[in-house]
C-alpha cells in the first residue's frame, strides 16, 4: 500500500508539470563575462585529459558488463529501458564516438538474446542474422548509456560549452560547465548538460541533464535527471570509466535518494571485430550525430 501511495502521488506530480527542464545556473543569468566560454571548454577539455578520455579515439571498440538494480516504486514503472536487465548482467558492445552498440543478456529470461542499435535503427539477432525491430525502449537504452560512458569527451563536440559557475556538493568544491547545441534556451530538440567538476580532481562526479527524447511519455518540467558517478576506475585503455552509476530523478540528491544504480566491470577494449556492431549493409553511418540533427 505504500509504494502504491507513492506511485499515485508521482503520477499526480507529472500530470500537473508542463514547463520544460531548464538547468541552466543563476550564474548564468546574471553573468556578462566574455570569458565565460574560453574559461567553459578550458575546465571541460582539462577534466577530458585528467579522466584519459583523450585516449578514446584510439579505440576501435569496447565491451563492459552492467548490473542494473532499481528501487521502489520505480521498478514497479514502464521506465526501463532494457526489459530483462533488471537484476541481470548484461554485456553492452559500443564502437566509440557513435551510436552504433549491441546488448547482449547474459543472465534471466532473456539469456542470450542479442539487441543492437545501427544508424538508429534498431535490430535483434535471430539464427546469426540481425532482423529489424520497431524497439523505441532499447534504442533509447542502448544509445543513452552509450553516450554517458563516453560523455566527457563526445561532449566536447557540442556547439555551446560555457562556465556556469561554482558550487559546494556534499561538501566537496566543484566548478559548473553548461553544454548544449543549438541555443541555450530550453528547446525540444537538444538536452542541456550541467557537468560538476570536481575542483580537486577534475573529474566530471555529476552531469545534471535534461532528457527530451525520452522513449515514453514524460511531462517536460519533470524531463530531468542527475548522473552521479559514484567511483570511476582506471580501465587498460587509461580511460577512468565509471564503475559505479547512480540516476537520480532531477537535481542532485544523496546517493541512496536514486531510481537505480547501474555498476559496470570487466571492461575490455578491442576485443572483438567492430564490424560485429555493424551486420546490416546499405546503412548511412552515423557516428556522433543524430538524423535530422
Amino acid at each position: 500500500m505504500k509504494h502504491g501511495m507513492i506511485l499515485l502521488g508521482l503520477t499526480s506530480v507529472m500530470l500537473v508539470s508542463c514547463k520544460m527542464a531548464d538547468v541552466r545556473t543563476n550564474y548564468m543569468h546574471s553573468s556578462t563575462s566574455i570569458d565565460d566560454e574560453r574559461k567553459g571548454r578550458q575546465l571541460l577539455e582539462a577534466s577530458v585529459e585528467a579522466m584519459g578520455y583523450n585516449a578514446l579515439p584510439e579505440l576501435d571498440a569496447y565491451e563492459v558488463t552492467a548490473y542494473f538494480d532499481w528501487r521502489l516504486p520505480w521498478s514497479l514503472m514502464p521506465v526501463n529501458s532494457l526489459p530483462g536487465a533488471k537484476r541481470n548482467e548484461i554485456r553492452f558492445r559500443f564502437r566509440p564516438d557513435s551510436f552504433d552498440g549491441q546488448v547482449e543478456y547474459l543472465e534471466g529470461r532473456k539469456k542470450g538474446a542479442v539487441y543492437g542499435l545501427q544508424s538508429w535503427e534498431t535490430y535483434k539477432i535471430k539464427d546469426n542474422s540481425p532482423v529489424l525491430r520497431n524497439d523505441k525502449r532499447r534504442s533509447w537504452g542502448l544509445a543513452t548509456f552509450h553516450y554517458i560512458l563516453e560523455s566527457p569527451y563526445r561532449l566536447l563536440n557540442a556547439d555551446i560549452i560555457t562556465y556556469a559557475g561554482e558550487t559546494t556538493f556534499e561538501g566537496k568544491e566543484y566548478d559548473l560547465v553548461f553544454v548544449t547545441w543549438e541555443r541555450p534556451e530550453p528547446h525540444k530538440e537538444h538536452d542541456h548538460w550541467l557537468l560538476y567538476i570536481n575542483k580537486e580532481t577534475k573529474f566530471i562526479d555529476l552531469s545534471n541533464l535534461t532528457i527530451r527524447d525520452f522513449f515514453a511519455p514524460f511531462p517536460p518540467k519533470l524531463a530531468e535527471g542527475t548522473a552521479r558517478f559514484i567511483a570511476r576506475e582506471k580501465a587498460k585503455s587509461g580511460i577512468y570509466f565509471p564503475s559505479n552509476l547512480v540516476i537520480q530523478l532531477l537535481d542532485p540528491k544523496k546517493e541512496k535518494k536514486h531510481i537505480y544504480r547501474v555498476t559496470f566491470k570487466e571492461y575490455e577494449f578491442n576485443s572483438f571485430d567492430v564490424s560485429d556492431l555493424n551486420p546490416m549493409n546499405n546503412l548511412k553511418r552515423y557516428n556522433d550525430e543524430k538524423p535530422g540533427k
